[in-house]
């Protein structure tokens, strides 16, 4: 079986789950090849003769400035400009696609890549949480433009031969067939007491993991002054963040930081939850401006995890102690349901309906 495999560049939640999904995909026997098509390829960190990848942008996503506010303009903009290339491109792909012989479709989460397999006359599966015309109709409010924009995708996704939905979901478009498979995310390799040790971690010291994302918090000073002498604040690979009072690891697996992290600092998106939650982290959660899958992730936080909200100023005022106590009382006290794992696993068995 061939398979082209789109991977949204939105964030770097979609490609770290589906890179472990490709990861498992490419042990498979009954897998010829996999051409992975994402603008986010750097993420990765392994190679595969039977990988086959290219640079390319097949969905918008939503612009932002920074991980915690959403661009509306700019993000109109990038989805006209998508639009007036679109027929060129679907020619583009559906000709690539038949010139490899590629058997079937996978998307995480763009509904283009089903418009290519339509076309192209081969089966389709969608696989995520959300899907774009869901996150897009929450901006209607705003401009009509993205209502209309809502109602193609929908058409859009219909069309896809199954959907494949992982935990923490959005409401979904009528699929044809639709099954929820378990969690997918990448797992530490180490357990917490190696993992601290491994990173130097001091016993009397609470360390904080702050991410946000591949878009991160330029143009924001913490002010890490404020910071108890017990608390460390911990950053890797966030865009913009500050040098002064943070300290950054060498890290060359980083589910092993958020393992060694007593506690993890984000705006919720669904990579860093399911990483969190096979590292049995604690989360300290805040706004990430007006995405609509925001409100089902913090329900997953409340279902799943030992989490609390911490205001953004609290955050940059680096005021932690308040929401410690929280989540060390009220928050501990609460019994907290276990999800399904093992999403891998689910693909493959489903791919193998297909071969």
């Amino acid at each position: 079986m061939k398979i082209y495999f789109y991977i949204s560049g939105h964030g770097f939640g979609h490609i770290s789950r589906s890179g472990n999904i490709i990861k498992r995909l490419l042990n498979a026997e009954f897998i010829e090849e996999i051409h992975l098509v994402s603008t986010r390829l750097t993420f990765l960190d392994f190679t595969h003769p039977k990988l086959k990848t290219r640079n390319l942008k097949l969905d918008v996503g939503v612009s932002q400035k920074n991980s915690l506010s959403i661009d509306l303009e700019t993000t109109k903009e990038e989805l006209q400009d998508f639009e007036k290339n679109k027929a060129l491109l679907l020619k583009e792909e559906t000709e690539y696609c038949k010139r490899n012989n590629i058997s079937l479709i996978l998307t995480d989460s763009s509904s283009f890549p089903i418009t290519i397999a339509l076309e192209v006359g081969i089966q389709s599966i969608f696989l995520g949480n959300f899907t774009w015309d869901f996150i897009y109709r929450n901006y209607a409010k705003d401009d009509s433009y993205f209502g209309n924009l809502s109602d193609q995708l929908q058409v859009e996704y219909g069309f896809a031969t199954e959907a494949l939905v992982l935990p923490f979901s959005c409401p979904m478009p009528n699929f044809l067939e639709q099954t929820n498979i378990g969690l997918v995310g990448r797992k530490p390799t180490l357990s917490k007491e190696l993992a601290r040790q491994k990173f130097g971690f001091k016993d009397n010291t609470t360390y904080i993991l702050l991410s946000f994302g591949a878009y991160g918090l330029d143009g924001t000073k913490l002010q890490t002054d404020h910071l108890s002498k017990s608390i460390q604040l911990v950053a890797y690979g966030v865009p913009g963040i500050q040098s002064e009072g943070i300290l950054v690891p060498e890290v060359s697996h980083y589910p092993d930081l958020v393992a060694a992290a007593d506690y993890f600092c984000t705006k919720p998106g669904y990579g860093i939850l399911a990483e969190c939650y096979y590292a049995k982290t604690p989360i300290l959660y805040t706004d990430r401006g007006d995405f609509a899958e925001y409100f089902y992730l913090v329900n997953a936080l409340d279902l799943y995890f030992r989490s609390a909200y911490i205001d953004l100023n609290r955050i940059i005022s680096c005021q932690f102690e308040e929401v410690l106590t929280l989540i060390n009382t009220i928050d501990s006290m609460t019994p907290k349901l276990e999800l399904k794992t093992d999403g891998e696993e689910d693909v493959v068995s489903h791919l193998l309906e297909y071969n």
